[in-house]
């Protein structure tokens, strides 16, 4: 390193004056001086706007994330006067398609049924029947008001398959002795066709107080 510095320093002035000096090429320097400048993106015909997108006919929706199967939302149907329904569903349980219906009653009175068709993906789950495959459900929902402060109520789910049937039956009186205080008693009973050890029925007596 020594010498060089040494060399640099005795070198005569002609001698530095003929070294070549490197110019860039004009491309280079029109670059620099002028570099491209970057558009932004747009669509030419509109394709992202809105107010573009063809129109939707009267009475239905686009469909969205919460209309997926299992977000148990229902699938609005073009007359809004009907009472029935079409749901996804799907879980870890099982995956399928719903259709149910509420009844026309009088007043004081609510009544819905429901029909499933799909598939079971783990057995006894979710009032299931004892093996995995393609299953029929039906649910029937009953309430009844006794007065201002008593309401019945029964729940009656049926699932059947390749591994027998299923069924659970819960009925339940509510009574409301004072504002946040409810007594509530009921029985369900519960029956597997394929396993004998599933049979079982429960009386239940509560008492809630709401603070």
């Amino acid at each position: 390193m020594l010498p060089l510095l040494w060399l640099a320093f005795i070198a005569p002035p002609a001698v530095i004056d003929q070294a070549p000096v490197a110019l860039p090429q004009p491309v280079v320097v029109q670059r620099v001086l002028a570099p491209p400048r970057c558009e932004p993106a747009r669509c030419l015909s509109g394709e992202w706007n809105a107010s573009a997108m063809a129109t939707i006919p009267g009475g239905q929706r686009r469909i969205d994330g919460q209309d997926l199967p299992g977000s148990g939302v229902r699938l609005l149907l073009a007359d809004a006067q009907r009472r029935d329904w079409m749901k996804p569903q799907g879980s870890n349980a099982r995956v399928g398609l719903q259709y149910g219906v509420q009844a026309e009653t009088p007043p004081g009175t609510q009544l819905r049924l429901a029909f499933d068709t799909g598939f079971r993906l783990q057995a006894y789950a979710d009032d299931g029947i004892a093996g995995t495959g393609p299953v029929l459900r039906g649910q029937l929902e009953w309430q009844q008001a006794l007065g201002e402060r008593t309401r019945l109520s029964q729940t009656t789910r049926v699932e059947t398959g390749q591994h027998g049937t299923f069924l659970r039956n819960s009925l339940q009186l509510k009574l409301a002795l004072q504002p946040g205080l409810v007594l509530s008693s009921g029985v369900e009973m519960r029956r597997d066709s394929d396993v004998a050890g599933r049979n079982q029925t429960d009386a239940t007596l509560n008492l809630r107080y709401a603070f």
